[in-house]
């Protein structure tokens, strides 16, 4: 167990203080799990306890069944990011292992949440199971709790959007169908993927169209085949003409295979509008904020360019702003009306 505070210290133990806590995997920390937190920095208040999330340091399906794990929606620290922003104070990780998965429900209660993390309030969303065999209910915690000093347990409704329930699962539904809009509704924010620049191939240089090829980490998901309007930022600022922590720029991004070039590997990879940087072994966000259209196989390099060049006067009016480095102090769905 790893227990991460919102002041950047990383403990074992709860150190002998109250918390409120939060309960489930969050990932993508969409709608949904904001009205979890929300709950848990009211309980925090009016039971002066630390507002918590406890979560897993693994999916829990990657123990309890392996070849159903799903591609995630966020990355750990992306998540504890978000947690942050809502006021969150403490983020505990649990170990996810064999041991945890054969815990049962009445254990977790009094081993986890009671001995170890001196919770003295909970909430989690209305469908959150826990324990052997996902046994576990809201039910359970509230007559477990009571035998512990548990004296609060707080079931939050779901959020519904369009009629239907906000769930990752749904998210990543509509990533996969490209529909990265809808997604941003549920998530509350752009869907956004984070990496290194790798080494590419020069093509879209050569073409007058440079680009940078993000490596992404296998575990995350990634949107359907396309191309898309969307704003980029470097994570960690390295110096140069590119965007920083501070910044974000327009950019046009494709993930293809690059059929066009009788490619075989998926690649992601974007072009910052108006900059002619290296981004090569920088870190970049990118954020989706619209689909343009479907991969195809172009007849000649030519006609692939000309393609590209429509693309970005497509992009250009969509963000109906100067196309540049722009601050980001401000939410980019403020910076930009799309």
């Amino acid at each position: 167990m790893q227990i991460y505070w919102r002041d950047g210290r990383i403990t074992s133990s709860v150190c002998n203080r109250k918390l409120a806590a939060g309960l489930g995997f969050f990932d993508g920390m969409h709608l949904g799990h904001q009205a979890i937190a929300a709950q848990v920095v009211e309980l925090g208040v009016s039971r002066g306890a630390i507002p918590a999330l406890v979560t897993f340091d693994r999916h829990p399906l990657s123990i309890v069944r392996p070849n159903a794990v799903p591609p995630l929606l966020t990355a750990a620290p992306e998540r504890r990011q978000y947690m942050w922003e809502l006021g969150i104070e403490a983020v505990i990780e649990l170990v996810f292992d064999e041991r945890l998965a054969r815990l049962e429900p009445e254990e977790f209660v009094k081993k986890i949440l009671v001995d170890q993390l001196q919770v003295v309030a909970v909430a989690a969303g209305e469908d959150f199971t826990f324990g052997y065999r996902s046994r576990g209910t809201t039910e359970i915690l509230r007559k477990e709790g009571l035998l512990w000093g548990i004296e609060t347990v707080v079931t939050v409704p779901s959020v519904v959007v369009g009629g239907e329930k906000v769930s990752s699962t749904r998210i990543r539904g509509l990533l996969q169908e490209g529909k990265v809009e809808t997604a941003a509704e549920l998530l509350g924010r752009p869907y956004r993927l984070a990496g290194p620049v790798i080494q590419g191939e020069g093509r879209g240089r050569k073409l007058g169209f440079p680009t940078a090829n993000l490596e992404v980490d296998e575990s995350r998901l990634i949107p359907k085949d396309g191309v898309y309007a969307v704003t980029v930022r470097e994570i960690a600022t390295k110096g140069g003409d590119g965007p920083d922590s501070r910044q974000e720029s327009v950019g046009v991004l494709s993930i293809s295979n690059k059929p066009t070039f009788d490619g075989q590997a998926r690649v992601v990879e974007v072009h910052v509008l108006d900059h002619e940087a290296n981004y090569y072994g920088r870190e970049l966000e990118i954020s989706f904020h619209r689909y343009l259209r479907p991969i195809r196989k172009f007849a000649s390099g030519e006609e692939l360019q000309e393609q590209v060049a429509s693309d970005i006067e497509t992009t250009r009016r969509l963000f109906h702003t100067r196309v540049g480095s722009i601050s980001s102090s401000s939410s980019t769905e403020k910076i930009y009306s799309l």
